[in-house]
This record gives structure tokens, C-alpha cells and sequence, in this order.
């Protein structure tokens, strides 16, 4: 049986790009912007992190059962919904006169992100085939490193010139064309009748599931981290904010270049296993980490690089490997282990900037590093609970499946 689909998957493949962007652009124009932010509001980087905290911990509460109701009422009335959520939070950040009003405005932007995620996770899985999954999550997952590029292009484009209110002005603007967007052009919701099993569908082991939830929290907090304090970390080592800002621009660039290329090799590549990449490249992202954690010009700009192009691009290959085993539970599936980013997104930028108000950025960025080289443990094993569930040999790397459709864990 095959997967029923909207018929014009490039536009939806657009949609969940924006949505999942709009989704945590309040967290990363509120990294991007934070020397502003900070200065304007009187804030610390304790309370920098409490804030991005905030959209992450709503989101990943919430992960689960909002996916639910995604795949429920579909995807396209999913990311309506997110969209309007997001327009809020993004105006509400951007008119918050108070910390107090700066983190309800991120909780809002943790319900909208919460829906944005699954909602997009669905509609690819009804609408893209099998052979162009890998390179449609690449692209899907290219949303992060673009929030991360529009908040590094918002301070010298918006912030230095108009303030950094008007930054989260615009976001709000882009969220609400988006939910208007996605409200005429619409998208039935998936009934009983298409929940059915599906060819493909192998279904991910409970227990494999949660410690991939678990390795994923792990490196979503070291993650998350670099893109809420890099600017700030770069200014207080010496660096103007304008050029700090264009750094982080370009590293958005490189990361979301990666993660669409990543996705193309593992179409090319079925039998490969997207976890043993996952762990590869946060084990490289740690080198990054500790390059940051020197404070050098020279070393954070090739920090910065790495720590991206390794240690950030991974998210992708792992909402493919997810959705991939669970193609017509795509929503409840991804809402799960999007619990476990939400958790590590929030966990992560709270702790680090506790350890920055505590320490200094050099610790902060060591200790990054150790939790991405846990994460990048915890995914192997995660992977080897996999193969044991599905009776294949641990030691195995590869396995020549005739049907090319079913991929080694």
C-alpha cells in the first residue's frame, strides 16, 4: 500500500522548512541578539539561558502528545496552528519590556515549536518518496542552521541599525505569511483508514527508541548551546559584534549545506546505518568544542566551523532514521524523540549559562564537548539495542538487503 500524498511534495517539503524554522527562531535571534537583548533588559547569561530554556522545556513536554494531535488532525492544520503560535512569540519577545514577558514569550514559541516538528515530520512522510527521504530530512533539518542565519544576518542587517526589537518584528512577520500560507492551501488529515501498516514500516524497539531519545538530548544540549551563546562567547573574547554575527551566519551556511548533503548519501547509501554517522560526527563536533574553548580568534572562527559542520548536522539523519522505520506513525513517532531534543535543548543553554556565570565560557565549551562525546556513546548503543532486537549480529556493518528500501540500523 502506498503512502497517500498531497501530490505536490515540493511545496510541502517548503512548508516544513519554514514551519520548523519559525518554529525556534525565537531561540536563535534570542542567541544571536544577545549582547543587545542583555543590555537593554539588564539581563546576565544565567538569565539568557533561562529564557531560551523556557521554548525548549515547553517543547519537549509537549512533544509527545502534541504529535499526537498532529496525527490526528494532519499536518497541514498542524502547522497553521504552529505558525500562528510562532507569530506570536515572536511578537511578544520582541515587545518585551521585562524578563518576565521575554520568557512567556519563549513559552509560546516552545508550543509552537512543539507542533512544528511533527507537523512537518508528517507531511514529508505522506508526500516524499522513499528514495528522496534522506535528502527531503536533510533539507527539512536545514530549518535550524537557517534560524541561526537569519539571527546572525539580523545583527548588523536589523539590530545595529534599527534595534533588536524589530529583528523579532520581522520574524513575526515571516510567521504570520506562513500561517496563511499553510491555512489556504490546506491538507487533509490522516484518518484510520491510511494508519494501516505499511510496507516499509519495520517500527523502532521501544528501549532502542528511549536511549535514542537520551542520545539525542545529550547532544541536542551541547548543540543548542553553541547556538545560543557563540556571539555572546565571541564578543566577550575580543570579537566586534557585527563580525561575530557574520561568523555565525556563516556557520549557519556550512551546517545547513552539510545536513542537505548528508541526506543525499543516504539515499545513495541504504544500507549504511544513520546512527554510526550521528556518532562520528559529534565525536568530530567535540574538536570544535574544545578549539572554542581556547578563546583565539583564529581557533573559535575554525571552531566554529567544525562545531557546526560536525558536531549540529546530525538532527536530520536521525528524524530520517525515525521516520524511515515508522513512516505511517511519522508524528507519534518523532514526538517522541523530539521530547528528548526539546529536554537537551532546554537542559542545555540553562546549565551552560549557569556554568559561564560560575566559570568562564573556556569551561562551559570544555564541558560542551564532553556531553556531545556522551551523546555520540549513548547513539551507539542505542544502535546495537536496535540490531539485537531485530535479531542482526552487533558486529555486522553492513548487510546486503535485496530490496535496497531496507536499511541497516
Amino acid at each position: 500500500m502506498n503512502l497517500p500524498s498531497s501530490g505536490r511534495p515540493v511545496t510541502t517539503l517548503l512548508q516544513a522548512v519554514s514551519v520548523t524554522t519559525t518554529g525556534v527562531l525565537p531561540a536563535f535571534l534570542l542567541g544571536a541578539l544577545a549582547v543587545q537583548i542583555r543590555d537593554d533588559l539588564d539581563l546576565g547569561p544565567a538569565q539568557m539561558g533561562i529564557a531560551a530554556a523556557t521554548l525548549f522545556a515547553v517543547s519537549g513536554t509537549l512533544a509527545r502528545p502534541l504529535g499526537g494531535v498532529v496525527q490526528r488532525v494532519g499536518a497541514g492544520r498542524g502547522m497553521v496552528f504552529s505558525a500562528i503560535l510562532a507569530t506570536v512569540a515572536l511578537a511578544g519577545a520582541g515587545a518585551a519590556p521585562s524578563f518576565p514577558v521575554l520568557v512567556a514569550a519563549l513559552f509560546i514559541g516552545g508550543l509552537a515549536n512543539a507542533m512544528a516538528q511533527p507537523s512537518a515530520n508528517l507531511g514529508i512522510s505522506r508526500s516524499i518518496g522513499s528514495n528522496r527521504l534522506g535528502l527531503a530530512f536533510g533539507v527539512k533539518q536545514s530549518s535550524i542552521p537557517m534560524a541561526s542565519l537569519l539571527g546572525g544576518l539580523a545583527v548588523p542587517g536589523i539590530a545595529l541599525v534599527l534595534g533588536w526589537r524589530y529583528a523579532f518584528f520581522f520574524g513575526a512577520g515571516l510567521a504570520l505569511c506562513l500561517a496563511v500560507w499553510a491555512f489556504f492551501r490546506g491538507q487533509a488529515p490522516l484518518t484510520t483508514t491510511t494508519t494501516a501498516g505499511h510496507p516499509e514500516d519495520r517500527g523502532t524497539p521501544r528501549a532502542g527508541l528511549v536511549v535514542l531519545t537520551i542520545g539525542a538530548g545529550l547532544a541536542a544540549a551541547a548543540a543548542t548551546s553553541l547556538g545560543v551563546f557563540l556571539v555572546d562567547s565571541m564578543v566577550q573574547s575580543g570579537i566586534e559584534p557585527s563580525t561575530a554575527g557574520f561568523i555565525f551566519a556563516a556557520a549557519a551556511v556550512v551546517g545547513l549545506s552539510i545536513r542537505i548533503l548528508l541526506g543525499a548519501l543516504m539515499d545513495k547509501m541504504p544500507t549504511r546505518s544513520p546512527y554510526v554517522l550521528i556518532a562520528n560526527l559529534l565525536v568530530a563536533g567535540v574538536v570544535g568544542y574544545l578549539m572554542l574553548s581556547v578563546g583565539s580568534t583564529a581557533l573559535m572562527v575554525t571552531g566554529t566551523l567544525l562545531a557546526y559542520s560536525a558536531g549540529w548536522t546530525w538532527p536530520g539523519l536521525l528524524h530520517f532514521a525515525v521516520v524511515r522505520d515508522n513512516r505511517q506513525a511519522a508524528a507519534s513517532a518523532t514526538g517522541v524523540v523530539q521530547t528528548g531534543l526539546s529536554l537537551g535543548a532546554a537542559g542545555g543553554p540553562l546549565l551552560f549559562g549557569l556554568l559561564v556565570s560560575a566559570t568562564s565560557y573556556s569551561t562551559a565549551w570544555v564541558v560542551a564537548g564532553v556531553v556531545a562525546l556522551a551523546a555520540a556513546i549513548t547513539f551507539r548503543i542505542g544502535r546495537r539495542m536496535i540490531r539485537r532486537a531485530r535479531g542482526v549480529s552487533v558486529f555486522t556493518l553492513r548487510r546486503p538487503f535485496s530490496n535496497p528500501v531496507k536499511e541497516t540500523s
